[in-house]
C-alpha cells in the first residue's frame, strides 16, 4: 500500500468509518506538549499506525478488532533516547534493549566512537547489523575521531568510510566531533 492509500485508510479509521486493529480505551493519555493527564483517551491503531487519539466514544470495529482496557494506566509517546553510548554499556544491544522498553523508550541513537576505538570498522559492522532485528529502532552517529591522544586515532575511519557510513538509513550523522 502507497503512502496516499495509507493516510486515506487512516482517515477512514478516525472517522469511524472502517474497523481498527485495536482500540485502547479507557486511558489516561499524557500530553507531551501542554504536561497535561488528559483522562478517558482512547487510541485506534490500523496495521501499526496509529489512526485516531483522543475521547473515548465508539470506533468501528470488526470481529478482529483487539479491544484493549487501558483503565487506570497513563498513555504515552514511544520516547527517544537522542545519545547514548551502547557499546559503552559493557551489555550486549539485546541486554540494553529489554532494559530500555519498560521506561518507554521507543527509539534510540548511539554514539560508536566508544567501540569503534576498541573494535576499529570491522568490529562496528555486526554490532550495526544487530540493530536492524530489534523490537525498538535504533540509530547510530559515526565519529570522524576515536580518542583524545594520537595514539588513539589508529581506528579512525577513512573518508571513504565515513562516506558509506553516512548513506546508510540508519546512520543520522556525525557524533562526538
Amino acid at each position: 500500500m502507497d503512502s496516499a492509500q495509507t493516510r486515506k485508510m487512516l482517515c477512514q479509521v478516525a472517522l469511524g468509518n472502517a474497523p481498527a486493529d485495536t482500540v485502547i480505551t479507557h486511558g489516561t493519555l499524557f500530553n507531551v506538549f501542554t504536561r497535561e493527564f488528559i483522562s478517558d483517551q482512547s487510541i485506534w491503531i490500523k496495521d501499526g499506525k496509529i489512526a485516531y487519539v483522543g475521547p473515548d466514544h465508539d470506533p468501528a470495529r470488526s470481529e478482529g478488532t483487539d479491544v484493549i482496557d487501558a483503565q487506570g494506566m497513563v498513555l504515552l509517546p514511544g520516547l527517544i533516547d537522542a545519545h547514548t553510548h551502547i557499546g559503552s554499556t559493557k551489555s550486549t544491544t539485546d541486554e540494553f534493549v529489554k532494559h530500555v522498553i519498560p521506561g518507554g523508550t521507543t527509539t534510540v541513537v548511539t554514539e560508536t566512537m566508544d567501540l569503534h576505538f576498541a573494535a576499529g570498522e570491522d568490529g562496528l559492522k555486526p554490532w550495526i547489523k544487530g540493530f536492524k532485528d530489534q523490537p525498538i529502532r535504533i540509530y547510530y552517529t559515526v565519529s570522524t575521531l576515536c580518542g583524545l591522544t594520537a595514539s588513539e586515532e589508529g581506528n579512525v575511519l577513512s573518508s571513504e568510510a565515513l562516506e558509506h557510513k553516512l548513506k546508510d538509513p540508519h546512520c543520522l550523522d556525525l557524533g562526538e566531533v
